[in-house]
């Protein structure tokens, strides 16, 4: 018998062996899908971790939702439908993932890379946020245009057309923040250019 009719029985004799309490999962002999404390862990990476560190890396991120999709119809063969737990942390990872995905769809087509994370807010992997704290430390001209920039890619943001729960969130943050840049521009750095209507005399 060939090593591919020994792989075959190895597998169904797998299959018919009941679950672990840990949910484990290999796929392939050097990857191991494991569930413990409520967590998913890939080759003892935290899966949740793993996505949150992917950033804009779309081959990364559609792995594992393959492989989330994968382990979770393993689980059930097995007879863990019923596991909800598990099937919620699945069920959470998939919608951060799908999340994230139809994000980096639609901010390629317009242009604008963007991501939100509750008070934080990134576009083309800048956070707005920090950007305006340190204008307001240190207003420079050359800051000053930076932020100029960013106002103009969170205005494109804000004219967008399309609506959804997510998006109509992004949305009200980038509402927030363009307010809050408008208020930080109002200063102008000492060694920006003089142009009529700062309020200065021009020479």
């Amino acid at each position: 018998m060939g090593v591919g009719g020994r792989s075959r029985l190895s597998k169904k004799a797998e299959s018919d062996l009941p679950l672990d309490h840990q949910l484990t999962f290999k796929p392939e002999p050097d990857e191991k899908w494991t569930f413990r404390d409520n967590r998913i862990y890939i080759d003892e990476v935290d899966v949740r971790e793993l996505v949150g560190e992917s950033g804009n890396d779309v081959a990364v991120l559609c792995g594992v939702y393959q492989g989330l999709c994968e382990y979770q119809q393993h689980v059930w063969k097995k007879g863990g439908k019923g596991f909800a737990q598990f099937n919620g942390i699945v069920s959470s990872l998939q919608d951060t993932i799908a999340g994230r995905l139809t994000s980096l769809y639609e901010d390629m087509t317009g242009g604008v890379r963007f991501e939100c994370s509750g008070q934080d807010f990134w576009v083309n992997n800048v956070n707005v946020c920090s950007v305006v704290a340190l204008y307001r430390i240190r207003p420079t001209d050359k800051a000053r245009r930076y932020l100029i920039g960013i106002k103009e890619k969170l205005g494109l943001i804000l004219a967008r057309q399309q609506s959804s729960t997510r998006y109509d969130g992004v949305r009200g943050r980038a509402r927030e923040l363009l307010v809050e840049i408008e208020s930080a521009l109002e200063y102008v750095p000492a060694d920006a250019p003089l142009r009529l209507g700062d309020g200065r005399r021009i020479a």
